[in-house]
């Protein structure tokens, strides 16, 4: 298996490098974002929920990272 960066030229798919492929070899084609599209903004509250029972407020969250990074270290 091999993979290999390209782009769509308007009319069709151009490898960014050169390789051998034989008639009818089968291939995966993976279509990436646009990177023109707009970033989303990531809703974090779809992914802390656990995060909500665990501390009150922002203040409790940065104190318990704070510790976290002043406790990392031997």
């Amino acid at each position: 298996m091999l993979s290999v960066n390209g782009y769509y030229n308007g009319e069709r798919i151009v490898m960014d490098e050169k390789v051998s492929l034989s008639a009818g070899q089968k291939v995966i084609i993976t279509i990436l974002d646009s990177t023109h599209e707009k970033k989303r903004d990531i809703d974090l509250d779809k992914y802390m929920g656990r995060g909500k029972k665990m501390f009150d407020t922002a203040e409790d969250i940065d104190r318990y990272i704070e510790e976290l990074r002043s406790n990392d270290r031997v």
